[in-house]
């Protein structure tokens, strides 16, 4: 391990007032999580360190490390992989054998430069290897071993990553299995962390030879364990994301066999063949619903033409407060106050007699302006899952607490709940403009169409759910842009509108330790999750490249293209990287270099001279589509006081013209704004180009030069 830089540990301690023995690492972008290292050998650290070794992080670092999830060893060790849904068992036995996984070491023992590596996560006995590269036989093919002596269960119970120089030296190591079972003597260990933060493995480099570990291999591995994660993670995502589906199609059979169950007994066999056909044409309309409100709307429409009823209305649940409040309604009845109709939106209020005059009810709507609460029976129906039915608005009245008269001319009503396994989503209201009894058939048609809907709901939403899930993570793996001393830097991220599905736009920005600072923008082909999952797998190896080498631009995009390529990534990628360095002259001016691999080019606004695309040479392939392929770059100036946009295709794109015409719209909108500071102009060009709830992601990268 390589000792700090400039003062001594003592002299580091004292200026930041911290006990002697502490390393303290510098507010480096190389180093995305990095703990504590500990070892008890002293052989394996210098003479001027101490032989345990703690670490203080920059402040960002230590205020994320505080949102990290370490379990306990006992915790850690009883818990099985197998139940995680994180990785794929072997076919042919035992084993958890992964391709994916097997890339991940591979790209440890690539970038580390060592024989072997593995993805080891922790079982109730066992460690297993389902990514490995380098292991002697049998443990290659098993992908198992002992946990009583494993490395990997001191970085799971820590947390934190190991380094040891040595583990011969170590009487707490020398028994591990690493070193008697797979012959490893250095060890680099990373933890491995699930979708709760919670360490559940390692990523580990293995050297069969005693291995000083610098400080930038250790940043290097957290980065690959972080990346290695964060396709962990996906997967639990994902896996998620299928049990949704299951669910939605098991909805939609349940409807089915509800619809079935409802037909039951009946005295008249036309109102069972109207019913059979109300029910099955309900269930289309709302298994090509999306979302709730969606299914609400068309469960009104099918109930007022098959009950021949005056009033339907869906009351749901609203998110956070939990409040019931109607999201649909249809009435037939002319001549009723808008503001007590509400044909969308909050309806209704207490069932009451119909009022003789008028103008109490235009009192009530301009005093509430939105309708107000549900009626009592509605209240009932949720709160004890069941259905309440009144003959008369005087039956309804009498059992009312506070009647008030806003549903005009309504007289019978039945509240239906939307139960799904014992929780009601909302209520399904129907009335009728006069009194009556609710025959047996029709009864059941109501709980019919009650359950058909509430399964309907129930799947938008977990589709919501897993939508939401899915933006949320593609939110976290975009990163907080760095503060620069010649550059102002700003970003949005605008998904598309409800409903559409999460894309794979992505931007970066990093300073690399030769001071240049390198910007990227992205989208990764696809509308889905998967999209988002490629995209961090590109984000996570661009950023680990870029911070190890000092490629340029072309040579950067090639040397990641060949990596996807070798991880097998199966993906298709436009990306537009631009470093940006002092062009030495001290005037403020910055040189600019760039490649493009398919995507959009660049635009720079320069103070009284307008507007101009980087378009001084063709785009190169897309990544995934030859790797291999020659990549070209160019150059130009970027005078003091420009404005430099990135910008995904989700900005431009429109059905009604082609993507160049779309850059030039965008480059007169910039022209107009490029003034402004940063984040105002990049909300106004939003605002201008897109609107409220475009069809597809947009990313939106500036770079102001002070």
């Amino acid at each position: 391990m390589v000792p700090p830089r400039g003062p001594s540990a003592g002299e580091q301690a004292d200026v930041l007032g911290v006990p002697e023995g502490t390393l303290v690492l510098p507010d480096t972008p190389l180093v995305d999580r990095v703990e504590v290292l500990t070892t008890s050998a002293p052989a394996l650290l210098p003479a001027a360190l101490p032989s345990t070794l703690s670490v203080v992080l920059p402040p960002a670092q230590a205020a994320a490390q505080q949102h990290e999830q370490v379990l306990p060893p006992e915790e850690a060790t009883e818990r099985p992989v197998a139940a995680s849904g994180l990785v794929t068992s072997h076919p042919g036995g035992a084993g958890a054998r992964d391709g994916a996984l097997d890339r991940h070491a591979r790209l440890v023992c690539s970038v580390l430069g060592v024989p072997a590596a593995v993805v080891s996560l922790v079982s109730r006995r066992l460690q297993l290897f389902p990514g490995a590269v380098g292991l002697p036989e049998p443990w290659q093919s098993t992908r198992l071993a002992d946990l009583s002596r494993s490395s990997c269960q001191q970085v799971v119970a820590s947390g934190r990553p190991l380094a040891v120089r040595d583990a011969r030296e170590d009487p707490a190591l020398r028994e591990d299995a690493v070193v008697t079972d797979l012959g490893a003597v250095g060890y680099l260990g990373a933890p491995l962390r699930g979708p709760k933060g919670e360490a559940i493995g390692a990523l580990a480099a293995l050297s069969p030879e005693p291995r000083d570990w610098t400080r930038r291999e250790v940043a290097l591995l957290a980065d690959l364990a972080a990346a290695c994660s964060a396709e962990l993670q996906l997967r639990r995502a994902l896996s998620d994301a299928a049990e949704v589906r299951a669910a939605a199609e098991s909805a939609r059979d349940e409807a089915t066999t509800a619809q079935m169950r409802a037909v039951g007994e009946r005295r008249d066999a036309e109102i069972a063949a109207a019913r059979s056909r109300l029910l099955l044409d309900l269930s289309q309309a709302v298994s090509r619903a999306r979302e709730a409100e969606e299914v609400a709307a068309s469960v009104v429409a099918a109930v007022r033409t098959g009950l021949g009823a005056q009033l339907a209305a869906v009351a749901l649940h609203e998110r956070g407060s939990g409040a019931l409040r109607y999201v649909a309604s249809e009435r037939s009845r002319p001549g009723v106050h808008p503001g007590a109709a509400a044909p969308a939106g909050p309806a209704a209020g207490q069932v009451a007699p119909a009022m003789e005059t008028t103008p109490p009810v235009d009192e009530l709507a301009e005093r509430f302006g939105d309708p107000i609460d549900v009626p009592q029976g509605a209240l009932v129906a949720a709160r004890e899952a069941r259905l309440v039915f009144s003959p008369d608005a005087a039956t309804a009245a009498a059992t009312a607490t506070s009647a008030v008269p806003v549903l005009v001319g309504v007289e019978a009503t039945v509240h239906a709940p939307l139960l799904v396994e014992g929780q009601c989503l909302g209520v399904l209201t129907v009335g009728w403009s006069a009194p009556r009894t609710l025959l047996t058939a029709e009864r059941d048609l109501v709980t019919a169409l009650a359950d058909a809907a509430a399964h309907a709901v129930q799947r938008c939403l977990s589709l919501r759910a897993e939508r939401e899930a899915a933006r949320t993570l593609q939110r976290a793996m975009l990163t907080d842009l760095p503060a620069l001393p010649h550059l102002e830097l700003a970003a949005r991220y605008a998904p598309a509108a409800a409903g559409h599905q999460v894309g794979g736009d992505w931007y970066d920005a990093l300073r690399h330790p030769d001071g240049s600072t390198l910007l990227v923008i992205g989208d990764v082909t696809g509308h889905d999750i998967g999209a988002a999952a490629a995209m961090g797998q590109v984000r996570s190896a661009l950023r680990t490249l870029a911070v190890a080498t000092e490629d340029s631009p072309a040579q950067l995009l090639a040397r990641l293209d060949g990596t996807l390529d070798v991880l097998g990534a199966d993906l298709l990628a436009t990306v537009l990287a631009i470093r940006l360095t002092d062009d030495g002259h001290g005037q403020g001016d910055l040189r600019l270099r760039w490649s493009s691999a398919g995507h959009l080019p660049a635009l720079m606004a320069v103070p009284g001279a307008g507007v101009v695309a980087l378009d001084g040479h063709e785009a190169d392939l897309l990544l995934g589509l030859a790797p291999g392929s020659p990549r070209s770059e160019a150059e130009v100036e970027l005078p003091a006081g420009s404005t430099l946009l990135l910008y995904t295709d989700g900005l431009v794109e429109r059905r009604d013209s082609d993507l160049g015409e779309g850059v030039e719209r965008l480059a007169d909108a910039l022209a107009g704004v490029a003034h402004l500071p940063l984040p105002d102009m990049l909300d106004a060009l939003l605002v201008e180009l897109v609107g409220v709830g475009g069809s597809d992601d947009v990313a939106m990268l500036a770079a102001r030069t002070r």
